[in-house]
């Protein structure tokens, strides 16, 4: 990310988005763990005096697979954060077309013409996914798309929309672009979209509407 001065706006943001995301991350691993532990001592703790059917133990032995590869599932997001924000994993940059990277079912896409857009096929359509689905918890997301100054700028909006503060949209749940059935809070999904972003040498910016809520995504058309 850009060098920001402590007491700038985006700074500002920035900052609140990482004590809510630090905040929100710890109920999430804390609320699987305090299962797998209820879960395990109860087996444990089984005697002849309460014994345990085999739907009983095969029910909790479930609860306890379920919240440890939920628990998998948050781990793998902060590895992929950090990763992003020390760029220690290489992206795999090829060219790509940005009307292709913004099909989604059910979203309308306005693209005008321009080059392809180089980077990293998964990330990119990860970030433009996450886009998408803060847009939908407000309303029908529609994106544009355009190419100025070397740069492809995209928005993500809702024509109509409910109202939505900013504290609940960071605690919001946000379906996983990668795992089906599992979420990520808005906390989280947002920094991953902003140091995708970033890491792709451009922006991603937020604005909560009333109603309605709009993403903004430059990227530049390669970075180095």
């Amino acid at each position: 990310m850009d060098d920001e001065t402590a007491d700038s706006p985006a700074a500002t943001d920035l900052a609140q988005l990482r004590t809510e995301f630090i905040r929100v991350a710890s109920h999430e691993l804390r609320t699987p763990l305090t299962s797998i532990i209820t879960f395990a001592t109860m087996l444990e703790s089984v005697d002849e005096t309460l014994p345990l059917t085999a739907a009983d133990r095969q029910a909790a032995i479930g609860v306890i697979r379920r919240n440890a590869e939920h628990m998998q599932v948050i781990v793998a997001d902060l590895l992929l954060l950090s990763s992003l924000e020390t760029a220690e994993t290489p992206l795999d940059v090829a060219p790509l077309r940005v009307s292709e990277l913004l099909e989604f079912p059910g979203v309308p896409l306005r693209c005008g013409d321009g080059p392809d857009l180089m980077g990293d096929r998964v990330l990119l359509h990860e970030l433009l996914h996450t886009a998408v689905q803060i847009v939908a918890l407000t309303g029908a997301a529609e994106a544009e798309a355009h190419y100025a100054d070397e740069r492809w700028h995209v928005t993500i909006s809702c024509a109509t929309g409910t109202a939505l503060t900013a504290e609940r949209l960071l605690s919001m749940r946000i379906p996983h672009p990668e795992r089906t059935g599992e979420h990520r809070t808005g906390a989280l999904a947002l920094m991953l979209g902003r140091e995708i972003a970033a890491r792709h040498g451009g922006t991603m910016v937020t604005s909560v509407d009333r109603p309605g809520v709009t993403v903004r995504i430059a990227l530049p058309l390669r970075f180095p």
